[in-house]
């Protein structure tokens, strides 16, 4: 097996690439990090120095003339996902772009189209297909066991929402930059969202809820309660809830999972003859040893793009899966407005 590394380019500098992903880097064996780049100087030579890069640049495509690179990743406004992505794609590079991978699911499509055109592909950052309590949720519900997934619930909330990247309408722009991790979880575990009905309360500019029905292809129903009410700050509450065949699993804030199962592996412990619940809560030491290495799943997703521009692999979330939820977010924005179901196009991808 090669050792050979990931030589890999990293555009934007900004609070939460240094914060979240860069400190990733290091503790991934397939990563080389050859250059950064950002629009203002001192924040690209910041990168470089804290970070370990050879070289930093200001000019992306400079970057791309001057380095020989397997993958670039892109993290900024969506506007940046795809005017920087077509950039490197046009460069033969495979990209890495955060959520959403752009600002609608128009320029989305047309992003995941261009890859395509080009014989390339492209990775969404979703961390949440690679915490480690929603990968251990992953295997429980697919387990003969659970017996298939019946019913999906999910909650969330995180406080005030800003207006952000030119939305006017802070409702809007919190389900194309908040929900639409909700939204693929949810297909991360069911598939493909066939319908929503989605209905909205707001308090004031940016404090709102939605309460959202809908079923997947398959015909398992869903629920969402989505919100930005419970909280003055920025405090996240998030919940997903799993009913399988006599047995449910539920995973909390990402980091704590109870799992009912239809019968225990200690039948001598059943009390009154109920089955009792299993649980995983790390506590905080487990936490901070592992908040790099997966817990929250940051480390892992470059570490599938790394493997993947190297031909080990595939990324969880594509380009395709970046525009497939934001076209559900537009569903539900759709269906908040108009008052009224709407049904989601099947097919995307060729």
């Amino acid at each position: 097996m090669s050792d050979r590394k990931a030589r890999i380019g990293f555009v934007g500098c900004g609070g939460h690439a240094t914060s979240a992903l860069y400190p990733t880097l290091h503790t991934i064996p397939e990563v080389e990090l050859v250059a950064v780049c950002d629009l203002k100087e001192e924040l690209a030579k910041r990168n470089a120095r804290f970070f370990g890069a050879l070289r930093w640049y200001t000019d992306v495509r400079e970057m791309l003339e001057k380095e020989e690179l397997d993958g670039v990743i892109i993290v900024g406004s969506p506007q940046m996902h795809v005017e920087v992505g077509k950039i490197c794609l046009d460069a033969g590079k495979p990209i890495f772009v955060e959520k959403p991978s752009a600002i609608s699911f128009d320029e989305a499509l047309s992003l995941a189209q261009y890859a395509e055109e080009r014989g390339l592909w492209g990775a969404v950052a979703y961390m949440k297909r690679y915490a480690v309590g929603y990968k251990m949720a992953k295997q429980i519900a697919e387990s003969q066991e659970f017996g298939g997934i019946h019913c999906l619930q999910i909650e969330f909330s995180n406080g005030p929402y800003p207006a952000i990247w030119g939305i006017e309408d802070p409702a809007k722009a919190f389900l194309i930059g908040q929900a639409v991790h909700l939204f693929n979880l949810a297909r991360f575990f069911c598939g493909e969202i066939a319908e929503v009905n989605a209905k909205f309360h707001r308090l004031n500019a940016n404090m709102f809820a939605y309460a959202i029905v809908g079923e997947f292809q398959s015909g398992v129903p869903f629920v969402m309660n989505l919100n930005s009410l419970e909280a003055k700050d920025w405090k996240i509450r998030e919940r997903l809830c799993l009913s399988g065949n006599g047995c449910y699993l539920e995973v909390i804030d990402m980091l704590y999972l109870r799992y009912r199962p239809k019968d225990l592996p200690f039948p001598e412990f059943k009390v009154g003859g109920r089955t009792q619940i299993l649980a995983w809560t790390p506590e905080w030491t487990e936490m901070m040893a592992t908040k790099a290495e997966g817990t929250f799943g940051y480390r892992d997703e470059i570490a599938a793009f790394a493997k993947a521009c190297l031909g080990d692999g595939k990324p969880a979330s594509t380009l395709w899966d970046g525009a497939r939820d934001l076209q559900v977010a537009e569903a539900v924005w759709e269906s908040a407005n108009s008052k009224k179901p709407v049904k989601l196009v099947t097919t995307l991808n060729p």
